[in-house]
């Protein structure tokens, strides 16, 4: 083998060998997500911090309002996610009430199962911060670019 051949060798190897061995101390998620054509998914990662926005085309405005809200209270927006539909969803409560119910929440996945009309059917998985996982399964209802009410069951 020649001096080039030797060369692009080294650097083919070089370049596999740093695919196979992850950085040290980044999590990624090993995920596997089987879901139908029109399907907008979040998926949350393994470790405890708020999970990556995957956008599935074609995109549709009211699951983006659901996903939209859910992004926020990941990122710790409460503000956005109370003019996204929280203020509707705390049922007169106040803002400072709602927001301090996600202190134990350190991320939340939404899966949009489908859409009809104005109601965007969901399953849930909130880790919370002992590291225990949350599962719920319902819809929400989408009014102008707002959540306006839900129907959520806790699974676990």
């Amino acid at each position: 083998m020649g001096p080039k051949k030797w060369l692009t060798a080294t650097l083919a190897a070089g370049a596999l060998a740093s695919c196979a061995v992850p950085n040290q101390g980044t999590a990624l998620p090993a995920v596997t997500v089987a879901v139908p054509p029109n399907t907008i998914v979040i998926q949350p990662p393994a470790v405890a911090a708020p999970p990556r926005t995957v956008y599935v085309t074609p995109s549709v405005p009211v699951a983006q309002t659901v996903i939209a809200f859910y992004d926020a209270i990941n990122r710790r927006d409460f503000l956005t996610a109370w003019n996204l539909g929280g203020q509707r969803l705390a049922k007169g409560g106040t803002y400072a009430s709602w927001s301090s119910g996600y202190a134990t929440t350190s991320w939340a996945g939404v899966t949009v199962r489908s859409v009809s009309g104005n109601t965007v059917y969901v399953d849930l998985s909130a880790r919370q911060t002992d590291g225990s996982l949350r599962t719920f399964s319902g819809s929400y209802t989408v009014s102008d670019g707002v959540i306006t009410g839900a129907k959520m069951k806790r699974l676990s």
